[in-house]
């Protein structure tokens, strides 16, 4: 199967990049070291701290509850609204 062809124009397609890059190796070892220093930090925050995160809790609570009614169900189009009773079955 050949795919030498020419366009009507006489150019020559451009060439096409890979859809998913593949990361480098400084890239992936950056990645995976931020990922420890988080691992690391969070579980320093939750023994060192716990009390403080104790006290933030029902605040996190609440925050999290808004932000699920506003961005969970794609604002307030989600709650069950009809067409006005309308069907396309006729």
């Amino acid at each position: 199967m050949s795919h030498d062809h020419q366009h009507p124009d006489g150019s020559q397609p451009e060439p096409r990049l890979p859809m998913h890059p593949v990361p480098d190796r400084r890239a992936l070892l950056i990645r995976g070291g931020l990922t420890v220093l988080i691992i690391v930090a969070v579980i320093y925050l939750l023994t060192s701290h716990w009390l403080h995160l104790l006290d933030a809790l029902p605040y996190l609570f609440v925050a999290g509850m808004l932000g699920m009614h506003l961005f969970g169900h794609g604002g307030h189009g989600g709650h069950g609204h009809t067409t006005g009773g309308r069907t396309n079955d006729a």
